[in-house]
């Protein structure tokens, strides 16, 4: 057994053994005497007036009870514990989840409001029992972050996790647990190689409604610990229905028409029917009333629609669902639709002389007739501009596009007067937007530019048995692709992975051109083109209207768009590393503290019974006499 607050204790003790011993020295002390007249009351109250309060404490049953009394109160005071029931430890980690479905609310409070509050009960718990522990506060959504490491004190912590903010992002819970892992690894290095640094595993709280995790446990090196979740009702699912998914695009027959495409997911307990509105600066474009399947008697979690409306140039459409439910930041989301105006690109080739089948896959892509010129022809009105084995002097202040041509600053000797043989790419940056299903595996080729790759600022895109072979930069305000052959010293013409990538880059180069919106969410990291050149902000804390000075795009709208945040399912207590402690244990009951029993109930239960025995016992002889 232990005490929680043992300097509590000792006060009380100290303070009403004190009074109950100060109270029996001041007691007058007589005999009853039975007398034969009252005129002897004269000498009693002369006996009285002489009697001396201040004598030495005679022991008696009367006395021992009392200071019992006076000891069990005491020890309910100190707040005693059966021993091991806070689970304290050398190295304790608290893990406060910040993400977005954190700020759901029940009964007038946030998740997160009751996960601070636990966390602060652990911290007192941990100081009040005596034990010596360093404890890290970790706060975490989409990445974790340290708040305060190996912290001994009890007011900085508590304050410390009183300042913790939520977030709109999603949570990643495993990534917290990684960064502990990290943490004790370094520690562990760090660490005399004589001390067993085994001996005493790092302790874990992560106060968390477990959205993010997907296990059933969570694996963990030299730790153990396990989720608390901020409702003592695991299973539980709040009334929520959110936006998951947003997309629009043009039509490429009828630009001016678009279609914008939403996905709504509801929890187990969320509401049946809804209405989406579109709007566009506070006016409202459209809306419609959608209801979720139900099938077998089962009402369906997700139901999608799509709305049809005509927008002649660029707009900012803000998609929102009308409806009253626990969370508030998955109620709307943006998606920027690019004006619909074609895409104006120059082809430069040497005398003018292109592969018609590049004219033919740029005119379908732009959706308007393509300019082709000679490397000494000025270049004007272009959007985009493709250098067809013609390395120019000079850049030009659009994105461009290179196949067998170098970069204006790459030394000339990089063009190769013998092609290389015939060769294929050994690897290649699948996870590049620009690659994507770009499918390179079958593309052979004749190189005829030989790209270094360290350059600063330079991508590789992909690489052959003679290096880089696709690679991007970034110069001024634009970025510039750059392939090391031309396309009629290849296969790539005759693959559909070219049109793929070439609107795969068109869409990077130029986003929006290809009509299809743009949505952002708090988890990505957005590029922008502003007048300082690329500038890149995210992840976003919270989601809404951002404006960004400089950029083509002076402001944009972040939305959470997360399944897994707006299901707010309640998960149960998840152990973390060994559910067992080292006796054998249930460390997962034992850490969490809902399996601990406290004694302060039972001293003070104890207490009154005896003094309500003292009083029946002094009732009945004074009935007696």
């Amino acid at each position: 057994m232990i005490f929680l607050a043992p300097i509590a204790g000792l006060i009380a003790a100290t303070l009403g053994g004190a009074t109950v011993l100060l109270l029996y020295m001041l007691r007058l002390r007589r005999r009853p005497v039975s007398v034969s007249s009252t005129m002897l009351w004269s000498r009693a109250i002369k006996d009285m007036e002489g009697n001396i309060p201040w004598q030495r404490i005679s022991p008696t049953a009367l006395l021992w009870l009392h200071l019992l009394i006076v000891a069990l109160i005491a020890l309910a005071i100190a707040r005693p514990v059966l021993e091991g029931a806070t689970g304290a430890g050398d190295r304790v980690y608290l893990v406060i989840d910040t993400s977005a479905s954190m700020n759901a609310r029940v009964d007038d409070q946030t998740l997160i409001e009751r996960a601070k509050e636990q966390a602060i009960e652990r911290v007192r718990l941990l100081f009040d029992s005596g034990q010596s522990s360093s404890v890290t506060l970790i706060a975490c959504a989409i990445e974790p972050r340290v708040v305060v490491s190996d912290a001994r004190e009890r007011g900085r912590l508590i304050a410390s996790i009183r300042a913790v903010e939520p977030t709109d992002q999603p949570g990643q819970i495993v990534d917290a647990i990684k960064l502990i892992e990290t943490m004790e690894d370094a520690r562990e290095s760090s660490t005399d190689e004589s001390m067993d640094v085994n001996a005493n595993d790092a302790m874990v709280w992560v106060y968390s409604d477990g959205g993010s995790i997907e296990t059933q446990t969570i694996a963990m090196r030299n730790g153990r610990g396990v989720t608390v979740p901020p409702i003592d009702e695991p299973g539980m699912s709040l009334s929520n229905a959110g936006i998951v998914a947003i997309s629009a695009l043009r039509d490429r027959a009828d630009p001016m028409m678009c279609r914008v495409f939403v996905k709504v997911d509801r929890s187990e307990d969320g509401p049946t029917a809804l209405v989406v509105r579109l709007t566009e600066n506070e006016n409202l474009i459209m809306s419609k009333a959608i209801s979720f399947d139900e099938i077998d008697g089962k009402t369906e979690r997700s139901t999608s629609e799509t709305f049809e409306i005509r927008l002649m140039q660029s707009a900012m459409i803000r998609v929102e669902i009308d409806i009253d439910d626990a969370l508030d930041v998955d109620n709307r989301a943006w998606v920027s639709v690019p004006d619909p105006r074609p895409i104006r690109v120059t082809i430069v080739a040497p005398d003018g002389d292109v592969d018609p089948i590049l004219v033919d896959v740029f005119e379908v892509i732009a959706r308007a007739p393509v300019g082709v010129q000679g490397p000494t022809d000025s270049i004007v009105d272009a959007d985009l501009v493709v250098f067809d084995r013609v390395s120019p002097s000079a850049i030009p202040d659009v994105p461009t596009i290179g196949f067998g041509s170098v970069f204006p600053d790459q030394d000339r000797s990089d063009m190769l007067e013998t092609k290389l043989n015939r060769t294929r790419m050994i690897s290649w940056d699948r996870s590049d937007p620009m690659l994507r299903d770009a499918g390179l595996g079958s593309v052979s080729y004749q190189r005829s530019v030989q790209f270094g790759g360290d350059e600063p600022g330079v991508h590789v895109l992909a690489r052959d048995a003679f290096g880089a072979t696709i690679v991007e930069r970034a110069i001024g305000n634009h970025r510039h692709v750059r392939v090391g052959f031309g396309l009629s010293d290849s296969n790539w013409v005759v693959q559909v992975g070219l049109p793929i990538f070439l609107v795969n880059a068109i869409e990077q180069l130029l986003p929006g051109t290809s009509g299809t919106g743009s949505v952002y969410t708090t988890r990505d990291v957005i590029t922008l083109d502003t007048n300082d050149g690329l500038v890149t902000v995210g992840p976003m804390e919270r989601a809404g209207i951002v404006g960004v000075a400089g950029a083509s795009l002076d402001r944009i709208g972040v939305g959470l768009l997360d399944a897994h945040e707006s299901a707010l399912a309640l998960k149960r207590e998840i152990p973390i590393g060994s559910s067992m402690d080292n006796n054998g244990r249930d460390g997962a009951a034992r850490l969490s503290g809902r399996g601990t029993r406290d004694l302060w109930r039972w001293f003070t239960l104890a207490a009154i019974v005896l003094i309500a025995i003292e009083w029946f016992v002094y009732g009945q002889r004074v009935r007696i006499r």
